[in-house]
């Protein structure tokens, strides 16, 4: 008799079946997957990254094929039970506490730092032989490499923004003596805010078009020590006028270009007065064609 419930799209049943005698049977060293056109049944490796329980699952994708439905409840509740204890992050002996993090930064700070931790739930010692990231910008350091059984242990990532905005992701790829081939993947996401917000960057007029003004919006990030100081734009043809919204933090452009017999470009140069060290300049363009 087998418990259903829904993964991936697809029906997960763990192949933990009930006796008619209320004994248990455990789980079967194979999972199959029944086609959904047919009742033939096809093997499928499904890799558990050496988790400390190795489970194995039927992937059905054929509802009929399923029946009959249990008749005992509580034997449907043992397998999902079952299911979400083997589900916990337990990758090569490590139970993680976390396997991703999401930062959102203010407009001040310059890195985060992200800690993951971990404990070895195996009855052996683990060394981490290798902790790798995906970027240079990303470091991450431990305190000791090899753990007892039941010792916890935390690998710190450092992610220095240098430059980068918007949405970030990294990786932290750990591998340890207990599965030297199939490294854990540590994930780190921050949504980094933008300084000075530009919209749009780009305003375009076709050859031949109507002459019509338009319209550039900028504006500096709240919580941000900074002020436009200045708009100005390399090509003398083309009219600019500044309309501010708020002191310092807000600027409406309006961009004209002479007529529109004839191709031009024009580039505005936006700059603010942060970091005081070193005042950013950033751009918006214009461009006739």
């Amino acid at each position: 008799m087998l418990s259903t419930f829904s993964f991936f799209g697809s029906i997960v049943v763990p192949i933990a079946a009930a006796r008619n005698d209320g004994s248990f049977k455990g789980f079967t060293p194979r999972s199959f997957a029944i086609d959904s056109s047919q009742t033939e049944i096809k093997q499928y490796h499904i890799s558990m990254h050496s988790r400390s329980v190795s489970p194995r699952i039927v992937l059905v994708r054929n509802f009929a094929s399923l029946r009959p439905w249990p008749t005992k409840p509580w034997r449907s509740l043992l397998g999902v039970s079952l299911f979400f204890v083997c589900a916990t992050p337990v990758f090569a002996q490590l139970k993680w506490e976390k396997l991703e993090q999401t930062f959102a930064p203010g407009p001040l700070d310059k890195s985060v730092v992200a800690k993951y931790r971990f404990t070895n739930v195996g009855t052996a010692p683990v060394s981490i032989n290798d902790v790798r990231t995906s970027c240079g910008c990303t470091t991450a350091a431990l305190k000791k490499w090899e753990y007892a059984p039941g010792e916890p242990g935390e690998i710190e990532a450092n992610f220095q923004f240098a430059g980068h905005i918007g949405h970030q992701e990294k990786w932290i790829f750990v591998t340890t003596s207990a599965a030297p081939r199939e490294p854990t993947l540590l994930r780190l996401i921050v949504n980094i805010p933008i300084a000075v917000t530009i919209e749009p960057e780009f305003v375009m007029w076709s050859v031949g078009d109507q002459l019509v003004p338009k319209t550039i919006r900028i504006v500096v990030a709240d919580g941000l020590p900074a002020k436009i100081v200045s708009v100005q734009v390399n090509n003398p043809a083309v009219k600019l006028e500044l309309r501010e919204v708020r002191a310092g933090k807000e600027v409406e452009v309006t961009v004209t270009p002479p007529n529109t017999s004839k191709p031009q470009n024009a580039v505005l140069s936006i700059r603010s007065d942060y970091p005081p060290e070193n005042p950013e300049t950033h751009y918006a363009y214009a461009q006739l064609k």
